[in-house]
């Protein structure tokens, strides 16, 4: 087989560890009827261990070096139709046109690069989302979308929220698994990953609330446009700070408070008021 180097510019670090791949593919709750969606191959060792799991698999791979490898070690299961390769960029994919109302679950081991990206593609699906996604990523990212962090089998829970964080918890439940050293990858990147499990995945928030998606994002950008400065500040670029004040005074939330220490709930309830009082 061809050997392949991991090319720098598409943020390639290939995981080497068996049993770590194999964990990753156990906490996906794969069962023989899942369709799956991986996205960056590789040289195909969790592709391997999905398709022994999994009804089909898809994988996606932008680079041109490793389908003939692909091809190669897996002609098998290419032949059976177990696997299809799609040849392209994960961020230009569209979920729903592809799977046409089909459920699929997404495993991966990201680039850095194109995780918040591809995240936020994934989940924000017009038609189809995924019914989970697993991810293997850089680790401070999943400290910041969970608000957990790990020192050892120590959990540290961090109470400040963040974009990231916010634009995946309307979708469903992030939660941390497990901290992977940089040891395990080739070449070996700068720092540790984690893997981020989501699960209950849907759009229940914006229907249950009756919020369209593209004016709750557009106030939680507004709410974290100055990230040290009062929330109110921020928001009063686009209302009145006496109806902020109001509607702060009634949920009971100080009025001196910023955009990172209020929880989804709180960006709901200040959302529907200032709304309803613009």
């Amino acid at each position: 087989m061809k050997k392949i180097s991991a090319k720098k510019s598409l943020g390639q670090n290939f995981l080497k560890d068996k049993k770590i791949i194999k964990k990753i593919v156990d906490i996906s709750n794969i069962s023989k009827e899942d369709v799956i969606l991986e996205v960056g191959p590789g040289k195909g060792s969790l592709t391997e261990v999905l398709l022994e799991k999994a009804k089909k698999v898809f994988v996606i791979e932008k680079d041109l070096r490793i389908i003939p490898v692909l091809e190669e070690k897996f002609e098998k299961q290419i032949k059976q139709k177990k696997l299809e390769i799609i040849v392209g960029d994960a961020l230009d994919f569209n979920f729903s046109n592809f799977f046409k109302n089909k459920d699929y679950k997404i495993v991966a081991n990201l680039p850095y690069y194109i995780t918040g990206k591809f995240i936020s593609k994934s989940l924000e699906d017009e038609k189809n989302q995924p019914k989970s996604v697993t991810l293997l990523l850089q680790k401070e990212v999943v400290e910041r979308i969970t608000g957990e962090s790990r020192a050892g089998d120590k959990i540290l829970n961090n109470k400040k929220t963040n974009i990231l964080k916010l634009s995946v918890e309307v979708y469903g439940k992030p939660k941390y698994i497990f901290s992977v050293s940089r040891k395990y990858f080739s070449p070996q990147p700068k720092v540790d990953s984690a893997v981020l499990f989501i699960s209950d995945i849907s759009k229940d928030f914006f229907i249950k609330n009756k919020i369209k998606e593209k004016d709750f994002f557009k106030f939680i950008k507004l709410a974290f446009c100055q990230k040290r400065k009062k929330i109110i500040k921020n928001l009063s670029q686009e209302f009145k700070k006496e109806k902020l004040l109001k509607i702060f005074d009634e949920l009971n939330i100080s009025k001196d408070i910023r955009a990172e220490d209020l929880e989804l709930k709180d960006f709901k309830n200040i959302f529907h008021k200032a709304r309803l009082n613009t």
